[in-house]
C-alpha cells in the first residue's frame, strides 16, 4: 500500500479506536467536578478556578460547548476526542512534512494507538487538549530555531504556548522550557538573526505580560497547596514504575510487567541514536523533545521534593506528544524493519487488550444499575447529603444539579473553596447538625456506614429509614451506597 494511504488509514481507524469507548454517560470525581464548573460562568470560573490547582482555559472551551448544546456528558466526551484526532493528522500534516514519512507515520499511530493514551483521551478533562497545545508549541517553536522564522510561525507559536500554560501546568512548564531554549539558540545566533531574537524576546514577553493575571492566581495556589496539603503522593519505587511506563499503562496490568518492555524500548532507541551518530546523521528534533520532556518530569520531581508532590503519570500525558515524537523520530532511523514492526505489534496488541478492557468497563450494566435505581426512585423535592467527604458522590449529583445537595466536609479537606464549583444547589459544611436543621423531606445520604448512620443520625434526629441499597460500578471502581431517610 502506498504509504500516504497507509497513513491516511491509521488515522481513520485510530480515531475509531480511541472513540469506540467514548458513548457512554457516566463520571467519577474529577469529571463531575468538570461538568459542574460549566454551568457557571465565564467570571464565576475563572473566581472558583482561583481557588482549585489547575487553570482554566479548558473550562472556558467547555463552557463554549455548554452554551451550545447545553449539560450533555456525551457532547463532553467527544469533545476530548477532537484534539487526539487532531494530533493524529498533525502526524499527517505537519511532522511527515518536517520530519519524513516515517516519522510521520509512526507519529500518528503511537499518539492514536499507545495504550497508555487511550483512557485519558476521552475523559471529560483537560488532557488531551492540554497535549494538543505542548505538541504544537513544540513544532512551531522548532520551526523558529531550525530558521523557519515567520510573523506567522511565530505567532502560531505565542498563541499555543500561552494556551499550553494556561490549561495545565505541566503546559507551562513545557511551553516554559521550550521558551527558553529558542531564546538562549537566539541569543548565540545573535549576530546572523539579531531581527528574529527581538521578534522572539517581544513575543516572549507578550507571553509573560497575558500570563501575569494568573500568575498572580497561581502563587496563591502554591501557597495554598503548601499550607493545606495535598493528595498526590511520591511512593519508591512505584512512582518511578508508573512514570516510565505511563505511555504504556494498560489498567489492571502491572507495572513491573510493563516495565520490562518499556526499558527493552528505551534501550532499542539508545541502540539507534548510537548508530545515527556513528554515522552523523542529524538527530537533534529527537534528542531535543526528549530532553523537553524528561526537564518537565524532573522539574516535576524536584518540586515534589523540595515542596510538595506533583510528580503523577497521568500530568506527563500533557508532555506525552514529545515522547511519542522522540520515539517515531528514532524508531524511523531503524535500517531493518523487523524490531520496529515488533514493537508497532506489541503496543497494538496491549492497545486492543487495555480498550476490550475499557469498552467492557464503560458499558458494563454495573453502571447503569445504579443510575436506573436513582432515576427510578428520585422525587422532584428530594436532597443529596454526600457523608463525610465521599467526594466520589459528586459523580451522581453533578447529573441532578437540580436537586438540593450538602457535602459534609467532616475533614475540611483544605481546598474547599475549589467546591464551589458545585453551587448554588450544594451547600459545604463540617456540621451535620447544620445539615439536618436545613434539609427537608426525602434525604439520599451517600456513603454513609451503617453503624455511622445508626450513631450520627438516626439516634439524634427524628428520621424514617426508608430503604438502603449498595452498589459497586465498574466505571472507576466506586462503591456507593444510598441511604434514603425521611424527617
Amino acid at each position: 500500500m502506498d504509504k500516504k494511504k497507509l497513513h491516511i488509514a491509521i488515522i481513520i481507524l485510530g480515531i475509531i479506536f480511541l472513540s469506540l469507548g467514548a458513548f457512554h454517560t457516566n463520571i467519577w470525581y474529577d469529571e463531575a467536578y468538570t461538568v459542574s464548573m460549566c454551568t457557571h460562568t465565564f467570571k464565576d470560573i475563572w473566581v472558583i478556578g482561583a481557588k482549585d490547582v489547575h487553570p482554566v482555559l479548558y473550562y472556558f472551551m467547555l463552557k463554549i460547548i455548554n452554551l451550545i448544546f447545553g449539560t450533555n456528558i456525551l457532547i463532553y466526551r467527544l469533545f476530548s476526542l477532537v484534539p487526539m484526532a487532531i494530533l493524529g493528522i498533525l502526524g499527517y500534516t505537519h511532522i511527515r512534512k518536517d520530519f519524513g514519512e516515517k516519522t510521520g507515520l509512526l507519529f500518528s499511530f503511537f499518539i492514536l494507538f499507545m495504550p497508555g493514551i487511550t483512557r485519558y483521551a476521552m475523559e471529560i478533562r483537560m488532557y488531551s487538549w492540554a497535549m494538543l497545545f505542548v505538541t504544537l508549541t513544540a513544532i512551531y517553536g522548532y520551526r523558529l530555531y531550525r530558521n523557519e522564522f515567520s510573523i506567522k510561525n511565530l505567532c502560531i507559536f505565542g498563541i499555543f504556548s500561552l494556551a499550553s500554560a494556561y490549561t495545565h501546568y505541566y503546559g507551562l512548564m513545557a511551553s516554559g522550557i521550550i521558551n527558553v531554549i529558542i531564546f538562549i539558540y537566539l541569543l548565540t545566533k545573535l549576530r546572523n538573526r539579531k531581527k528574529e531574537f527581538l521578534e522572539f524576546t517581544l513575543c516572549a514577553v507578550l507571553q509573560v505580560a497575558l500570563y501575569i493575571p494568573w500568575l498572580m492566581i497561581f502563587i496563591s495556589q502554591v501557597t495554598s497547596i503548601s499550607e493545606n496539603g495535598f493528595w498526590i503522593t511520591i511512593s519508591f519505587p512505584n512512582t518511578l514504575f508508573e512514570v516510565l511506563t505511563v505511555q504504556m499503562a494498560t489498567g489492571n496490568v502491572m507495572k513491573m510487567i510493563l516495565l520490562i518492555p518499556t526499558i527493552l524500548i528505551y534501550i532499542y532507541i539508545g541502540y539507534l541514536i548510537y548508530k545515527a551518530k556513528k554515522e552523523k546523521e542529524d538527530i537533534k528534533p529527537g534528542i531535543i523533545a526528549f530532553s523537553i520532556y524528561v526537564l518537565v518530569a524532573f522539574s516535576a520531581f524536584i518540586i515534589s521534593i523540595v515542596m510538595r508532590p506533583i510528580l503523577m503519570d497521568r500530568y506527563l500525558l500533557v508532555v506525552i506528544g514529545l515522547l511519542m515524537f522522540a520515539m517515531a523520530f528514532f524508531i524511523s532511523k531503524a535500517k531493518r524493519k523487523v524490531i520496529p514492526a515488533i514493537i508497532c505489534i506489541l503496543i497494538l496488541c496491549l492497545s486492543i487488550g487495555n480498550n476490550i478492557s475499557i469498552i467492557a468497563t464503560n458499558y458494563s450494566k454495573k453502571n447503569t444499575e445504579m443510575i436506573e435505581y436513582i432515576n427510578n426512585n428520585l422525587e422532584e423535592n428530594d436532597s443529596f447529603i454526600l457523608y463525610n467527604n465521599a467526594i466520589s458522590g459528586f459523580a451522581i449529583t453533578a447529573k441532578h444539579l437540580d436537586h438540593k445537595q450538602y457535602f459534609h466536609d467532616k475533614g475540611n479537606w483544605g481546598i474547599g473553596g475549589a467546591y464551589d464549583c458545585f453551587l448554588p444547589n450544594c451547600i459545604r459544611t463540617d456540621s451535620i447538625d447544620e445539615i439536618m436543621e436545613n434539609a427537608s423531606g426525602r434525604i439520599w445520604i451517600i456513603n454513609i456506614s451503617e453503624e455511622e448512620f445508626e450513631n450520627d443520625i438516626q439516634s439524634k434526629y427524628d428520621v424514617k429509614l426508608i430503604e438502603r441499597k449498595e452498589f459497586q460500578t465498574k466505571y472507576n471502581g466506586y462503591f456507593f451506597s444510598f441511604t434514603l431517610i425521611e424527617k
